[in-house]
């Protein structure tokens, strides 16, 4: 059986995946610094690739954690900079 779990839990949940695509992001970046000649080996061309990719997982993930965590707050209301939302 599963959990029924609110919006705003979904939120904390992308909010968690986002942090693990980060930490992926920063393992590819060391490694990509790390190479010698990072400019135009395969190796490096293949890093990049998967780093816009990960970017691409972070930004989502993160937006989509903001999001329901904004509109699904269990507060009701949100302030951000004293506008209510």
């Amino acid at each position: 059986m599963t959990e029924n779990k609110s919006l705003y839990d979904l939120g904390l949940e992308y909010e968690t995946a986002a942090a693990t695509v980060k930490s992926r992001i920063d393992a590819k970046t060391k490694q990509l610094n790390a190479l010698p000649d990072s400019i135009c080996s395969n190796e490096a061309y293949v890093l990049k690739s998967e780093l816009n990719t990960l970017y691409s997982e972070y930004r989502q993930a993160r937006d989509t954690a903001e999001y329901l965590k904004k509109y699904y707050s269990p507060e009701g209301l949100v302030s951000w900079g004293g506008v209510f939302f």
